[in-house]
């Protein structure tokens, strides 16, 4: 009798410690009792900075939390955002999620984030645009180590023997019927030299770098309160601004298929990029290249494309406060730097831009009066992945030769047939 108690409670034990190990494991932690925290972020460049700090991390919190990230490949331009999706539908999601900032209210509104305001440290650290950036109906949902701009870029040799001198000062920058006349003088067709090099991207990259033209001119994309996009992305200021910018490619300031390098070998004068693009130049030591101010309206609104990607923990976490501890050791400053210095990328963080002398210098000195002064973040709605796809395309169509007004209606279509069903 005796044995077939100890027998009975033996398998009891083991139910339990069964039944213990599964609620563990169902809590995102492992039959040790430490905490398995899992991330998802594109691959990149960045990715060696993230390794580097997970496995700090890791070590910091031996024993009680491990953090494993995984990088997905991005085979088309929403590839990673497709995953994203799938998983929120199969709840699977990971318990740190990467996005870029424009998606922060779609993904809100959408469930797949949480709000993150009792869980961020230092808040104050952050550049007005991260936050910004990482708000949704008055709460924090997002935060992350980088910033982004994009600036006009320039071939010394060429603006000089040009006779043209680029603004060295912010308030001096280039209105953009200044910045249009130096592309006319600079392009030179007979040698198959573009006055300015911009990429014909689609996806997310037309909203991002035409949205400032748009701004400094008095329009918008969208209501404030998000409603409705009719009269707004199609609205006069807004067709105003993208007729001007149809001017380049009209008269062939612009090259309409120009090869991945045409800046960098000497094709283009100028090109207006991301400040990625510094990073880039370094493999390119021969070309004697700066950097100015994005050109602003002639009413002297002065106006920078801002957001890069973010992190926000997911609805599907169990371990929101481990989840919470990881978010805010990769936003410290120290991890703000390492993250930052991989592409040269601008931090979100003002005390590392005070620690990376090299922003204070020309010509990185543009890149980080841009941010601090100028920033403007991208709309905030739940139809945005609508919006700046319809958007990319119909801009597209438009420096094809298409007609503005045509092509912002039907986006406004679009975008406000969206917001109808949601």
């Amino acid at each position: 009798m005796f044995k077939k108690l100890l027998v009975l409670s033996a398998a009891a034990i083991l139910s339990i410690g069964s039944l213990a190990a599964c609620s563990n494991e169902e809590a995102g932690g492992s039959e040790s009792g430490e905490v398995q925290l899992t991330l998802w972020h594109p691959e990149g460049d960045k990715s060696v900075a993230y390794d580097e700090i997970l496995k700090e991390f890791n070590k910091e919190h031996e024993g009680e939390i491990e953090a494993k990230i995984e990088y997905i490949p991005r085979g088309n331009k929403y590839a990673y955002e497709d995953k994203i999706s799938a998983a929120a539908t199969s709840n699977t999601l990971p318990d740190l999620v990467a996005m870029d900032g424009p998606n922060v209210a779609n993904y809100a509104d959408a469930g797949i984030i949480q709000p993150i305001d009792d869980v961020v440290k230092e808040k104050d650290k952050f550049v007005d645009s991260a936050i910004k950036q990482g708000t949704f109906n008055d709460k924090l949902y997002a935060i992350g180590p980088t910033e982004s701009t994009v600036a006009l870029f320039y071939n010394k040799k060429m603006l000089a023997d040009a006779g043209i001198s680029p603004p060295t000062k912010l308030e001096d920058a280039w209105t953009w019927d200044e910045f249009y006349e130096a592309a006319k003088k600079l392009t030179d067709k007979e040698k198959g030299i573009y006055g300015v090099n911009w990429t014909l991207d689609y996806g997310e990259w037309i909203i991002y770098f035409t949205g400032p033209a748009v701004w400094s001119n008095g329009g918008s994309f969208i209501a404030e309160d998000g409603s409705t996009s009719e009269g707004y992305v199609n609205g006069p200021e807004t067709v105003e601004a993208i007729k001007f910018l149809q001017k380049f490619t009209n008269e062939g300031l612009v090259n309409l298929q120009p090869t991945p390098t045409e800046f960098e070998d000497g094709n283009a004068a100028m090109m207006l990029m991301g400040s990625w693009q510094w990073a880039k130049l370094q493999g390119y030591p021969e070309t004697e290249w700066g950097i100015t101010y994005y050109p602003k309206s002639p009413n002297g609104d002065q106006v920078s494309p801002s957001g890069d990607w973010t992190w926000g923990i997911s609805t599907s976490t169990k371990n929101k406060e481990a989840a919470g501890e990881l978010l805010n050791f990769i936003n410290t400053k120290d991890n703000v730097n390492k993250i930052a210095a991989v592409e040269s990328t601008p931090p979100s963080r003002t005390d590392s831009m005070a620690d990376l002398t090299e922003w204070d210098q020309e010509p990185m000195n543009v890149l980080k009066e841009q941010v601090l002064n100028t920033a403007h973040a991208r709309p905030a709605t739940t139809s945005y992945p609508v919006l700046s796809t319809k958007y990319g395309q119909a801009v597209q169509n438009i420096f094809l030769g298409g007609d503005v007004q045509d092509e912002l209606d039907k986006v406004a279509k679009e975008v406000d047939a969206d917001i109808a069903r949601k």
